[in-house]
């Protein structure tokens, strides 16, 4: 059951899509500006995405290493 001061679980989930509508509009109202002008080309696109896959499989991998610490604390007994 929920508190008092948190709202219900719909209000969050219209908020959220909201927001992602709103965010999804702009960005491809930006986007088009953007190709126009040649500022986004594969060129740039390509030039820094070995970076890019190499932060986020850490991140991923990070992420699964804290689940799994999490998983193996349960299974302990260790509840928080």
């Amino acid at each position: 059951m929920a508190k008092q001061n948190q709202p219900e679980r719909w209000e969050a989930v219209i908020v959220a899509a909201a927001m992602a509508v709103a965010g999804t509009l702009v960005m491809f109202d930006k986007l088009g500006s953007l190709v126009r002008s040649g500022m986004l080309s594969w060129q740039v696109a390509l030039h820094p995405a070995p970076m890019l896959l190499i932060v986020v499989g850490a991140g991923l991998l990070l992420a699964d290493q804290a689940c799994r610490g999490q998983r193996d604390g349960r299974r302990k007994g260790n509840h928080e």
